[in-house]
This record gives structure tokens, C-alpha cells and sequence, in this order.
């Protein structure tokens, strides 16, 4: 059972949890949709420094806002900010607990490719060529946004004659990317 928070997690309401939810006996995952997201090494993740990972990469927490992390998965924990009312809230609403995730680290990783998950206005790239190589949030407002830093990326790690792996908005991202893509693949 899965909770997604759009808008970085700034537009939840406990009203909006149904009783399944409020009375899981299990923790409850919330995939935390927004552009302040970064990958830590799993080796050098220090769960009272989350807050210093997103300031380290220029993703400074606001006033009103917190970290959060996943839990690791291949070698990487996901951080992100979301509102502290937010993170509040879902700990007095879910006895069981919550655990929270990223789009930028869910899913298996390819040997060589990339993975481009569009929801909400963030798009979450990640290349792969043996490992992780680059993973990034990027806050699209437009189509013309998603084709710039696709574009970007491409320039240094030419991914358009990589496989490439679409899920979240596919229909969208198909229409956009499929001209440009050698190989493009819909989850």
C-alpha cells in the first residue's frame, strides 16, 4: 500500500487516507514526488546529516520543510524535503509507520541505459552504464522544460543511442521522446 505526495510534498491531507491506510498493521510507503530528491551512497549515508546532503547539491531545505529518506536500494538512499507539517501529520495519522521513497530509486537498475520517470511536474533521470552513473530531479513546468534537460544530459552522456526505459506520465513522455530516442521502452 502506497501513498503519493505531489507538489514535494506540500498538498497532503489526513483526510484524504482512507481506513485501510489510518489501520495497516504494516508501515505505509509514501513516494515523495519532488525536485528536491538526491542520491547518498548507501556507505556514507548518516541518517542526522539528510538535511546537509540536499544543501551539499544546492537543494537547501526551506522554511517549513524536512528531510526524508528511503531506505537503501542498490548501494543509494534517496533523500528529499517535504513540508514539516506534512511529516507530521503522516506520523500521528499511521501508527504503523511510514516509509518513504523516490521515484529516482525505484525500480532495477539496467546494465547500460537510462530510466525517465515524468509525475508531477519533476522529471527523475537516471543513466546507467555499469552502475549509476548521473541521477537527477528536475522540475519540468512544460514540455519545452523535459526536452531541455533531456537535451542537457544528452550532450554528456549521449543518451539518445541508449536504451531508454519510460514510466510515471508514459503516454506523455512517449509523444515527446519517442523522435528523439534510438530505443525507448514504456513501463
Amino acid at each position: 500500500m502506497s501513498i503519493r505526495l505531489k507538489s514535494g510534498g506540500h498538498s497532503f491531507s489526513s483526510s484524504e487516507l482512507n481506513s485501510e491506510v489510518r489501520n495497516s498493521s504494516q508501515p505505509v510507503e509514501v513516494v515523495v514526488l519532488t525536485p528536491k530528491s538526491t542520491l547518498v551512497p548507501a556507505e556514507f549515508f548518516v541518517a542526522e546529516h539528510a538535511a546537509g546532503y540536499l544543501a551539499e547539491v544546492g537543494l537547501a531545505l526551506a522554511n517549513g520543510e524536512c528531510a526524508v529518506f528511503s531506505e537503501a536500494k542498490e548501494g543509494a538512499v534517496a533523500v528529499m524535503a517535504i513540508s514539516a507539517e506534512c511529516y507530521a501529520e503522516l506520523k500521528a495519522c499511521i501508527p504503523a509507520g511510514v516509509l518513504f521513497t523516490s521515484p529516482l530509486i525505484e525500480g532495477v537498475a539496467p546494465e547500460k541505459g537510462s530510466k525517465l520517470h515524468l509525475e508531477a511536474d519533476v522529471l527523475y533521470v537516471r543513466i546507467y552504464n555499469r552502475g549509476l552513473r548521473f541521477a537527477e530531479a528536475f522540475e519540468c513546468k512544460s514540455d519545452a522544460d523535459v526536452l531541455y534537460y533531456i537535451a542537457k544530459v544528452d550532450e554528456v552522456y549521449d543518451i539518445y543511442n541508449m536504451y531508454a526505459r519510460v514510466s510515471g506520465d508514459v503516454k506523455h513522455l512517449q509523444k515527446l521522446l519517442k523522435p528523439i530516442f534510438k530505443d525507448l521502452v514504456c513501463e
